[in-house]
This record gives structure tokens, sequence and C-alpha cells, in this order.
């Protein structure tokens, strides 16, 4: 459409280059076709808005074809900057077309959705994670090796940022509450323990060992820590077991 303008207005521009040579033959007055002028500002106005709508769709439809495990996040984030400062580097007067708000509300709903993307690679995330994220969006989707960046972009997940941030802490602090729990697992299956016979009944008794007791002590005060955190929850029974 805007090249066919653009022809249009060419042969309108030829046509008043034509006049112009008329009217100096009959020294005639040539009107200024100030619309005209109008239309070619606005023109280029437009190719210029056009060629940078075009680049950043195709930079980010090729994007989207990335597995999510394999997205370079910081690489993409340095091209949207990119793409945020030549928008804004555009001649202010398109700042009122929606082309030019479209073209921002992608690169930052694309910019948002790469911040959420990133925290959904942690490595903490369980599959209850991911169901609570579900949840939060409101719809069911399958996150596996094959998945896409079209497939998270289509989840709009700029809509809930917030509540990837807020999945992923816990995530995170669930981690950090599942490491103790096996650690302390850990310690007590491969501990040994020392008896020594009673003098007098013959019967074996536990030998007083100070690392022992101390390891004890050390992991009564994690457990008892971890029940007063708030995200002990999903760990309770095994936490109320030692």
């Amino acid at each position: 459409a805007l090249d066919k303008a653009n022809e249009e207005l060419e042969a309108l521009e030829e046509e008043m280059l034509q006049m112009q040579e008329s009217t100096r033959l009959f020294e005639v007055a040539l009107p200024e076709y100030k619309q005209m002028k109008q239309c070619r500002k606005e023109i280029k106005l437009l190719k210029g808005l056009w060629d940078v709508i075009i680049y950043v769709r195709r930079s980010i439809d090729n994007w989207t074809k990335t597995q999510w495990r394999q997205i370079h996040v910081e690489q993409m984030d340095v091209e949207l900057r990119r793409f945020a400062k030549e928008i804004w580097s555009l001649n202010k007067e398109v700042r009122v077309w929606d082309a030019y708000t479209g073209l921002e509300g992608t690169v930052k709903d694309m910019t948002a959705s790469l911040r959420a993307i990133t925290e959904l690679q942690s490595p903490a995330l369980r599959d209850r994670h991911w169901h609570q994220l579900m949840k939060a969006i409101g719809v069911k989707f399958l996150i596996n090796e094959a998945t896409t960046l079209a497939d998270l972009l289509a989840l709009r997940l700029h809509r809930v940022e917030d509540d990837v941030r807020r999945i992923v802490d816990k995530a995170v602090k669930e981690l950090g509450t599942e490491k103790v729990i096996t650690e302390i697992s850990q310690t007590w299956a491969t501990m040994k323990f020392s008896y020594e016979v009673h003098y007098r009944t013959g019967i074996p008794l536990l030998k007083s060992d100070e690392q022992l007791f101390e390891t004890l002590e050390h992991n009564q005060v994690q457990l008892q820590t971890l029940l007063q955190s708030k995200y002990v929850e999903y760990f309770i029974e095994q936490v109320l077991s030692w």
C-alpha cells in the first residue's frame, strides 16, 4: 500500500513539474501544493518507520524458532535495546501513529517476556512450579526440550512477569530447603555408630561420640529453622519425620 501511494504521488509530482514548466512560459503563479509536500514528507516518515518495523519483526521471527533452553537472553536483550534506540531516534512526528505505538509495544513486551524466560530457565523449577505457573496464566501447556521461544511467547509471559518472579523465587527457596533435607538424610544414612558393652549387664550401649552429638545438634537447629520458614510447606512431612 505504501509503495502504491508512493507511485501515485510520484505521478502527481511529475505532473506538478510539468505544470511548473508551463507556468514559467505564461508567467502564471503556481499554487504551492502544500498537501502534496505534506504527503511526500509523511511517506518518507512512514518508509523509515516501516523499515524498522520489518527489521524488528524479522529478527524476532528468527528468534522464535530457538529451543527455549538454547535462548541467549543477554544477546537478544542487547538487540532489543538497539531496536528501542532506533525506534526512539525516529522522527517525533511518527510517535502518534498506531504503527509506531504497536512497534514500541512489541519491543517492550518482548523485553518483559525475555526477563520472565530468564527466570524460568532456573534449574530450581519442579513440575509443581510449572503447574503453579499454568494456574497463574490460566492455560495448560507442556514444557520439554522441543519447546521453542514461540511457544513461550504465545503464553504472553509479559502479562504475568510478577507471578513468574514470585514462583521462581519460591522454587529457589524450596530448593534450598530440599538441599538441607537431602544433606541431613545423607549424613545420617552414612553415620556409623560405635557401641560399648556395659561392664555389668553386658548390654551394648551407644558410645559417647562428640562429633555425633555435634552433628545431631547442628541438624536439629537446621530443622527448627526450616520449620519456621514459609517455604517448608511442601516438605513439612519430611521435616517432621526427623
